[in-house]
């Protein structure tokens, strides 16, 4: 009779399941025990979820943004304060939080621009605060982001405007509408070519002023001698000297620059 024996490779290869059962075990063993830190470390990822926090004496108005940007922007936590004060005496504080400090009317907007915005960064240095007001006066946005704020919107832009400033805030941008810097470029801009306008009656004399009237006629330095009976070089030195107070380049821009003047004469 002949009998057969199993190799050894036969006799590992039916042992190979009782060692990955224990091996399973010990697998099991080893992941509750690190599962509490794992549980730990989600409960930390959960408590450092950024926050932007509404600062609004407004109920509806203060309820209604909550809940839309709540909708909108799911990776922040929201909450809403009626005051910088309440703001101040809430327990929890995060870092680098997010404050829209919304504010209706001139002198409530005037005050969150000041007193508002200094007592929140002297509560939390690295807030990053975007007023929100309906007052649009691009000086008022310029003089924001000069006291702190990271941004500044308007209430008569939609909410999507809102959120994209809030990302980009986030990531440490600032926002402010490009109208306003438009408008304020254009506002400064005409004003440095008024001023000499405005200042042209103070600065020049009756004489000087007579020169001009004839210069702005396309009259030569020779025809206006002869019209105000003064000699050529006289004419000259009153063009230089025009020139040098209106801090114009040329004859041309000298007439350009003061033309306004004689307008409104």
């Amino acid at each position: 009779m002949n009998i057969a024996f199993p190799d050894a490779s036969t006799i590992l290869d039916r042992r190979r399941p009782l060692q990955y059962q224990r091996d399973r075990r010990a697998f099991d063993e080893a992941s509750d025990e690190a599962s509490p830190v794992r549980k730990d470390k989600d409960k930390d990822s959960v408590a450092e979820k950024a926050t932007i926090s509404i600062i609004n004496d407004n109920t509806f108005t203060r309820d209604c943004l909550s809940r839309c940007l709540g909708d909108a922007v799911s990776e922040f936590e929201i909450r809403a304060y009626e005051s910088i004060r309440e703001w101040q005496d809430a327990a929890t504080k995060s870092a680098m939080p997010i404050i829209l400090l919304c504010a209706t009317g001139r002198q409530a907007t005037e005050t969150a621009l000041h007193q508002g915005l200094d007592a929140i960064l002297q509560t939390t240095a690295d807030a990053r605060v975007i007023v929100i007001s309906d007052v649009e006066d691009p000086a008022g946005m310029v003089a924001a982001l000069e006291r702190g704020a990271k941004g500044y919107v308007p209430m008569s832009l939609d909410l999507d405007v809102t959120i994209g400033a809030v990302n980009l805030v986030n990531v440490g941008g600032t926002f402010i509408p490009a109208s306003s810097l438009l408008s304020v470029r254009g506002a400064s801009s005409p004003a440095a070519e008024v001023k000499p306008q405005r200042r042209a009656s103070a600065l020049l004399t009756e004489r000087q002023l007579t020169v001009l009237e004839n210069l702005r006629k396309g009259d030569p330095n020779k025809v206006i001698a002869h019209k105000l009976n003064m000699s050529e070089c006289t004419v000259k030195v009153h063009v230089r000297n025009m020139m040098k107070k209106i801090q114009a380049r040329n004859r041309t821009e000298l007439v350009c620059m003061t033309s306004e003047l004689f307008q409104s004469q």
